[in-house]
């Protein structure tokens, strides 16, 4: 058996939503004004911030991984690519960021042969 929600509990999480894209709209249009490649950074972020958190469906088709991860991998080389327009050594720092990443990644997989 299915429950319904209320409609008060769908008026609550609407207004939520509403409020939460408000919300990022106005930090967005903030860094904007301060520079465009700031705001252009914050939306990459969060693009990236997105595809991490949000994983796919166990009955999801079999390029929902690969799509997600390279929504993650545009979001991060454009928000790269912002930083160093900003400031060169916080681009730096995303590069040596992805870097250490990749390394742990690398170092955290089982070996084959266990």
């Amino acid at each position: 058996m299915t429950t319904q929600r209320t409609s008060r509990a769908l008026a609550r999480e609407a207004a939520g939503l509403c409020l939460t894209a408000f919300g990022v709209l106005g930090v967005l249009v903030a860094l904007g004004t301060l520079h465009w490649a700031a705001g252009l950074t914050a939306a990459f972020g969060g693009i990236v911030v997105a595809s991490v958190t949000f994983a796919p469906k166990p009955d999801a088709p079999r390029y929902a991984p690969i799509l997600r991860w390279t929504v993650c991998g545009i979001g991060y080389a454009g928000a790269t690519a912002c930083a160093f327009v900003v400031c060169a050594p916080i681009g730096w720092v995303y590069v040596a960021l992805a870097v250490a990443a990749a390394g742990l990644w690398l170092a955290t997989r089982e070996p084959e042969g266990a």
